[in-house]
């Protein structure tokens, strides 16, 4: 019976050695992965650097995020068609007013409303049926039925009111094509570009997080030195 104890005991702690090299080699894993991830970022950026680019990347996703919301779509369909725009040669402000001012106008529109509705109409499309597609979507289903315009002053006419004065603009997008859309969507997924929604919600929380121990610091500083006023004085 001694004997079958002690081979129990052996073969346990042979196998707790056994899990603990193998968590031992995981976590070398793990650090030579971060510390590599590390030396990229400071040869990319250097040294002092690196904290900076950290908070731009967090201000742009904020941005975008706070886009997103103010528009009325998800960071993913909007990161893409950022994208798809700055191919086209728009600028990320114009897309974004632009946008903006078509899903109001199109939301007008399904209510029966709106100065978009002969537009709509003339492309012969359903302002209900768009209204329910992602943003992204959406604008793939506008440059098919902008194909179908042969008139290039028609175009400008329908992109003005549905995008107001940044309609001539967003044409030069739109007359990519559907196809050369989709495949500007699928670059900026294999980019990494398309930021998810729950990531960028992440980003945003961290900020508010900052921002929050900012005026905890500057709150303590500001009440430390008016203590010692008088003193200084």
């Amino acid at each position: 019976m001694a004997t079958t104890d002690h081979k129990i005991r052996l073969s346990a702690v042979d196998k707790t050695k056994s899990a603990f090299k193998s968590l031992n080699m995981s976590l070398r894993g793990i650090r030579g992965a971060i510390f590599s991830f590390k030396t990229a970022m400071v040869g990319a950026f250097g040294a002092a650097g690196v904290g900076f680019a950290i908070q731009q990347s967090m201000q742009a996703t904020d941005r975008l995020a706070k886009t997103a919301d103010r528009i009325g779509t998800t960071t993913e369909a909007l990161s893409k068609l950022q994208f798809a725009g700055k191919i086209a040669g728009l600028e990320t402000r114009t897309l974004n007013m632009a946008l903006q001012r078509f899903v109001r106008r199109t939301a007008e529109v399904a209510k029966g409303t709106g100065e978009a509705q002969g537009a709509i109409a003339d492309l012969g499309l359903s302002a209900e049926k768009l209204i329910e597609m992602p943003l992204d979507q959406r604008i793939l289903a506008l440059s098919d039925a902008f194909a179908n315009v042969e008139n290039e002053s028609e175009k400008l006419r329908l992109a003005f009111k549905l995008f107001d004065s940044e309609g001539a603009a967003v044409i030069q997008m739109l007359n990519e094509g559907s196809d050369s859309l989709r495949g500007f969507f699928a670059d900026a997924e294999r980019l990494g570009l398309v930021m998810r929604q729950d990531a960028a919600d992440g980003v945003q929380r961290a900020n508010d997080a900052i921002a929050k121990m900012v005026g905890l610091f500057q709150g303590v500083l500001s009440q430390t030195v008016a203590a010692l006023a008088p003193a200084i004085e």
